[in-house]
């Protein structure tokens, strides 16, 4: 309670004396937690809240420290941020081609569109236990139900940013004698981008909690596993942790994709950009 406080009178402090550099949405938030994690301290300190179920922010902190001392946070925070980057990679690698070729060609979407309609209409937390059988205990199976759960999202937004392209940009280069590869090249693939990389926002939150289940059904690391021992052993302050350093680094993330989105969405609403030949 007394940490919670302090952090509170801290940010408050900070915010009157260095008003220009924080912004108002910024304070808000963090005064917000910190009022809840204060009052979520006072409950359990007075008794309000009687249950083994919840642990106090006190107590996540020094669990914190504790397992960041051991290096079992740091451990296990890097295995599962290597299969994400491996999952979520390797659906990115295999959804945008394929994406920018199906909706390109809409003979090839239409005979391959009730298959990959009956695929991604299965959850890939459903489909780990056959990826086990088929792939054995170990890595793969992680990633290959990382990457079927980012692949749909971006496949699919590759698809619509494809089709979506401006008739007036294909006639232009066509009209100047242009092949359909400069068509694609300068016309279909730069259109497409901003709906790419929604679909690539989309495909990493998917991709992130596919991880987290992964780890939590057949993991030997990784911090959904961490949190299943915890469970476990019935350590909520453990548990409590992983669950917010799982949302930390998905938020950071999800905040940088956000970013490059709207960066790219600017860019179409700018016009002329998308038209090079």
């Amino acid at each position: 309670m007394l940490i919670t406080g302090s952090l509170m009178v801290l940010v408050i402090v900070a915010k009157v004396t260095l008003k220009e550099y924080f912004a108002k949405h910024l304070f808000l938030a963090i005064l917000a937690w910190l009022t809840f994690f204060t009052l979520m301290e006072m409950s359990i300190y007075l008794n309000v809240i009687k249950t083994i179920l919840l642990s106090s922010p006190t107590a996540v902190l020094w669990k914190l420290q504790y397992h960041l001392d051991k290096g079992y946070l740091l451990i296990n925070s890097a295995h599962s941020l290597q299969r994400i980057v491996f999952g979520f990679g390797l659906g990115i690698i295999l959804a945008i081609p394929f994406g920018i070729l199906f909706g390109f060609f809409n003979k090839l979407y239409e005979w391959i569109s009730p298959l990959a309609n009956f695929i991604r209409m299965v959850p890939p937390p459903a489909i780990m236990p056959f990826a086990i059988i088929a792939f054995g205990l170990g890595e793969i199976p992680k990633i290959f139900v990382i990457t079927l759960g980012s692949f749909f999202p971006i496949f699919l937004a590759t698809i619509r940013g494809v089709r979506e392209t401006e008739t007036i940009h294909r006639e232009v280069i066509e009209t100047m004698g242009g092949s359909n590869m400069d068509v694609l090249v300068h016309a279909v693939i730069p259109s497409a981008i901003p709906s790419i990389m929604t679909g690539i926002r989309i495909g990493f939150g998917i991709g992130w909690l596919v991880l987290i289940s992964a780890e939590l059904i057949g993991g030997d690391s990784g911090l959904g596993f961490m949190i299943q021992g915890a469970r476990m052993r019935l350590d909520m302050a453990t548990v409590f942790m992983g669950m917010g350093i799982i949302c930390i680094f998905g938020v950071i993330i999800d905040f940088a994709l956000k970013k490059m989105e709207r960066y790219f969405t600017r860019r179409k609403r700018g016009g002329a950009d998308y038209i090079y030949y």
